[in-house]
């Protein structure tokens, strides 16, 4: 009797709780958001749907979001492309605001269903409005929305970022999957450093480090191509410079991202009105730090492993002595390279690589007396920091021909 009791007095406790799923949406009761683009806003202030309090750094913003139609998803290679036409699997709509979640609600008041950002894929920010006011006012609405993903991608535009979500590109039946994929590949093939949105807020927390974004441009006569253009660079939430393609691969080599991607043409030994084209495939990075005189002082020790892709003209690569004179040059050129950036860096007071943070682990006493824990004071830190990289390079592949 007494095991009859317990059994009876679990199932009246558990069965409330299990009401099964309760506060379900239907997919197609949802206004699935794909991808948001952020402008600034020219002209007069919008006016407000959340009151006249509702202010911001900026004067106003104005919000693209692309929004997927239910059933016209396409869900496998047989189905209808939504390139155009009719027929387009996503429906993009514009509001303004005085503030994100100001735009949100007046978007809302233009859908019918329930906004939904668990699909968010991509956040595209003009850098017009990064530049300006920063992106503290925008990165905090998402921060605080328990749907947004961390792993979506946090893009910075060169024009109008809405460009971005009405672009139709033919490769791919959704336009956001394709600049998804677009950042994707290039992290795959080494030409851009893996930073999604919690990348970004990790980068913003750090107190000797500064955050970076993916650079991406709209082009094309119809303007449905999307280029990658390389790295913006932040000084705390406010972007300050670029690095473009080239100085990307000198980031990422500082960095120690390993996989390799990007080529660069360097002259033929004995024939400069020819090239050979090198190509790095894989590259490792040690930075050491030591203090001098009571400062920090940097090195950097890169290893690259490269390949030859094209040679012009009629020089041979079959002699030791040639391979030996494109390695030299490309030695002394990715050192010159990566200390240019650095030096870059430091002209806009901005510590991208997270030097500051290899301090902070380091050496913990000089942090805390003479940094004071301070993002501020490091930046003035890091304008004086000693940098001197070394770089060997080795060509292993020259490829099936040698002349």
């Amino acid at each position: 009797m007494n095991q009859k009791l317990v059994f009876v007095c679990i199932c009246i406790i558990a069965f409330p709780l299990l009401t099964g799923c309760w506060d379900r949406i239907e997919i197609e009761d949802r206004g699935t958001i794909l991808g948001l683009a952020i402008d600034p806003i020219d002209g007069d202030h919008p006016e407000g749907i959340t009151g006249p309090n509702a202010k911001s750094d900026a004067p106003g913003y104005r919000l693209t979001a692309q929004i997927g139609i239910p059933g016209r998803i396409p869900l496998g290679p047989g189905e209808s492309s939504g390139g155009g036409g009719a027929e387009r699997p996503v429906w993009v709509v514009s509001t303004t605001g005085k503030t994100i979640d100001d735009a949100m609600n007046k978007l809302q008041q233009q859908l019918a269903d329930k906004i939904f950002f668990g699909q968010l894929r991509v956040i595209t920010v003009n850098q017009k409005t990064a530049r300006s006011v920063g992106m503290d006012d925008i990165q905090d609405f998402f921060r605080r929305n328990a749907e947004i993903r961390r792993l979506c991608w946090l893009l910075v535009s060169d024009g109008n970022a809405n460009e971005a979500m009405e672009a139709a590109p033919k490769l791919e039946r959704l336009p956001t999957l394709y600049l998804v994929s677009t950042m994707e590949h290039a992290v795959t093939l080494g030409k851009m450093p893996n930073v999604f949105l919690g990348n970004y807020w990790s980068a913003l927390s750090d107190k000797g480090r500064d955050p970076i974004l993916p650079f991406i441009k709209v082009i094309g006569p119809e303007r449905d191509q999307i280029e990658t253009e390389g790295l913006a660079v932040f000084r705390k939430d406010r972007m300050v410079g670029t690095l473009d393609p080239l100085e990307t691969a000198e980031y990422m080599e500082i960095i120690n991202e390993q996989k390799g991607g990007y080529a660069a043409a360097y002259p033929m030994p004995g024939d400069p009105n020819h090239s050979v084209m090198l190509k790095a495939y894989s590259r490792n990075t040690r930075i050491r730090c030591r203090m001098i005189n009571g400062q920090p002082s940097f090195e950097s020790y890169t290893v690259i492993q490269s390949k030859i892709e094209e040679k012009t003209g009629r020089g041979s690569l079959d002699r030791s002595d040639v391979i030996s004179k494109i390695t030299d040059e490309a030695q002394e050129e990715l050192t010159d390279g990566q200390m240019k950036v650095v030096k870059k860096m430091q002209k806009l007071h901005a510590d991208p690589f997270g030097f500051g943070e290899i301090v902070r682990g380091q050496f913990p006493e000089y942090w805390l007396k003479q940094i004071k824990d301070s993002h501020d004071n490091w930046e003035d830190q890091f304008t004086k920091t000693s940098f001197q990289p070394h770089v060997k390079d080795y060509i292993l592949r020259t490829g099936m021909a040698a002349k």
